[in-house]
């Protein structure tokens, strides 16, 4: 089978489509041919080697993975092949035309203990590629306007990044809310996309100071919340846009790592750091586990922003790095 791997950190043209065996299948495996593998910015910070797990070569990317199961393992009782199924795969390897979906802990390469795979079946009616705009992105939105910032209904809050990933699950939740949402944007593609999701506001990052803007259309009283995974020096611009006792959430470092000063402005504020492996044993990943089904059932799904081949992954990475991609950005084998 075709699989796309790095043998050494680096530029997206590090990235190598090969032939490879396809996974043994375990005795609590369940084999998944692929229809489409999900990226994440993290994939990005592993392939470049700046991700805060070092990135152990050689390395198959992917943690994201749709498709019909194609065989179980002998202890598999709970999937059969020809089930429709949606997975988070934590050893990654997804983006190939086969995955292995293991459904019990397991040793990984190096010797890391590995959680089981997070295996979804889907309705018949989900479509298999939007399911994947909501598989990681949407339950990690959840946890961090539910369970951490604890969002209230009417609140008014920026989302740096808007159009991207993480940013359009942010403003879907937030339009659920009834939330004042400003979206920081770059074209204005971007912001007729924000709007369509909910957004009350959009800013051009490119064209007008954020900071100023926001307090204008706050008249300086700021907003609740930031929810931020841009970083570079936003961490230390964004207490200009808080109100008393606002919170940054910041939850990825597109722009970069830099010191934050907390003495750099005055006011009662709060950063706070996300780590997604610190929620999927509390009752907040069950709520977010919880709303995703919901609304899988709901249907009306985000479609993704773009689909390209397997073989273009090194592309699709340049894209997802440049920022032009709106919503979701899959892979098709």
């Amino acid at each position: 089978m075709r699989a796309i791997r790095l043998d050494e950190t680096g530029p997206p043209e590090n990235l190598k489509l090969v032939e490879i065996d396809e996974p043994a299948l375990t005795e609590d495996g369940v084999l998944i041919r692929t229809a489409f593998a999900g990226t994440i910015y993290a994939d990005a910070e592993a392939r470049r080697g700046t991700y805060y797990k070092q990135t152990k070569l050689p390395w198959f990317p992917g943690r994201e993975v749709t498709g019909a199961v194609e065989k179980v393992g002998s202890a598999v009782t709970q999937y059969a092949p020809g089930d429709r199924v949606s997975a988070l795969v934590f050893g990654a390897g997804c983006y190939a035309d086969k995955v292995l979906a293991r459904t019990a802990s397991h040793e990984a390469q190096g010797g890391a203990r590995m959680p089981p795979s997070d295996i979804i079946r889907l309705p018949d009616a989900t479509d298999a590629a939007a399911s994947l705009v909501y598989l990681i992105n949407y339950r990690l939105a959840h946890l961090l306007v539910h369970g951490w910032a604890r969002v209230q209904p009417e609140a008014r809050i920026v989302v740096h990044g808007a159009s991207g990933g993480m940013g359009s699950m942010i403003l879907e939740l937030a339009n659920e809310l009834g939330c004042e949402a400003i979206a920081l944007v770059r074209t204005s593609d971007e912001a007729e996309f924000c709007r369509q999701l909910g957004a009350a506001h959009c800013i051009d990052t490119t064209q007008t100071d954020y900071v100023e803007a926001v307090n204008e259309l706050t008249d300086g009283a700021g907003v609740s919340f930031s929810f931020n995974g841009v970083g570079g020096d936003t961490i230390n611009r964004d207490p200009r846009i808080l109100a008393a006792f606002g919170e940054i959430h910041l939850y990825g470092y597109v722009a970069g790592k830099i010191p934050f000063d907390p003495f750099a402005n005055d006011g009662s504020i709060a950063l706070k750091t996300f780590n997604a492996d610190d929620f999927f044993r509390t009752p907040m990943f069950a709520a977010a586990n919880d709303a995703m089904l919901a609304r899988f059932e709901r249907g009306n799904l985000l479609p993704p922003g773009r689909i390209m081949p397997l073989a273009q992954a090194a592309e699709a990475h340049r894209a997802m790095e440049a920022g032009e991609i709106r919503g979701k950005l899959l892979l098709e084998p």
